[in-house]
């Protein structure tokens, strides 16, 4: 693999798309934002504890990126620990 090359670094699971973000996103943009989200650097996303859990070394926390479309509206695209679900939601809704 040279340089320029990204491998996926985890499995999507099933995606979702609230309402919300369905009808006001540019849904191409979103599904750009979705592989730059596959592709984040550790800098690139943050990590989200999984509520009502304690936090321990083992476990894994929620991937999230923060994307925007060509309108200007921005979302978040949230992949679960267990990589079981991947959500597009609008800022507003988290």
């Amino acid at each position: 693999m040279n340089l320029n090359q990204k491998s996926y670094s985890f499995l999507f699971g099933r995606f979702a798309i609230t309402a919300n973000a369905l009808h006001r996103l540019n849904l191409l943009d979103a599904y750009c934002a979705i592989f730059r989200h596959a592709c984040a650097d550790a800098v690139e996303f943050c990590l989200l504890d999984q509520p009502g859990k304690e936090p321990t070394p083992m476990m894994c926390c929620r991937q999230a990126t923060t994307h925007m479309d060509r309108h200007g509206t921005a979302f978040w695209i949230i992949t679960e620990a267990d990589l079981s679900k991947t959500t597009i939601m609008l800022v507003s809704e988290v």
